[in-house]
C-alpha cells in the first residue's frame, strides 16, 4: 500500500463523482483497476480493460481474454478477480476493498457490478456518475494489499 492511500483514493473518487459510464472509459472494471492503482500503484487488471465499447464488443473481448489466459470457458468476473485478488470473507471489508455486487442480468454484462468499498457503502460508476449503495451480506470483497 502507498503511504497516501486512502488520500488518494478519496482523491479519486471525488474526481469520478460526476464522470459518466462509458464502455473502455470508465466502466466497472475500469474504475476498480484505477482505484487499486491509486492505493498501491499497481494495476493487476491492465491487461483486462479498455478494448471494448459496448456490450457486446465487452463479452467478445472478455471471451478471448478468457482463452488466452487458460481459464475454463465459463469463468465469471468473479472468478476471474479470483485468480488476481485476494478474496476477503467478511461482512466487514476494510476501506479502499473491491466489492462485486449482483445484479439482474438485464443491467450487467456479467450479471455483477464492481465497486470499491468506503465504509457502510461502496462506490460504483453509473451513467449519471457514482452512485453509493449499502453494503450486503450477499457482496463479495477483495482485499487490495
Amino acid at each position: 500500500m502507498l503511504a497516501n492511500h486512502d488520500i488518494n483514493l478519496s482523491r479519486y473518487i471525488d474526481g469520478c463523482r460526476e464522470r459518466p459510464f462509458v464502455w473502455g472509459e470508465h466502466d466497472c472494471l475500469m474504475f476498480v483497476s484505477d482505484c487499486i492503482a491509486a492505493q498501491t500503484g499497481l494495476k493487476p487488471l491492465s491487461d483486462m480493460l479498455g478494448q471494448y465499447t459496448c456490450p457486446t464488443t465487452a463479452m467478445a473481448f472478455a471471451k478471448k481474454k478468457i482463452k488466452q489466459f487458460d481459464y475454463p470457458k465459463a469463468i465469471t468476473i468473479v472468478q476471474a478477480l479470483d485468480q488476481r485478488l485476494n478474496r476477503i470473507s467478511t461482512q466487514y471489508p476494510p476501506r479502499g476493498s473491491i466489492t462485486a455486487k449482483k445484479v439482474e442480468q438485464a443491467e450487467s454484462v456479467t450479471g455483477y457490478i464492481l465497486g470499491v468499498v468506503l465504509r457502510r457503502q461502496s462506490a460504483f460508476v453509473s451513467e449519471g456518475g457514482m452512485v453509493f449503495i449499502e453494503r450486503s451480506a450477499k457482496d463479495i470483497f477483495w482485499s487490495v494489499e
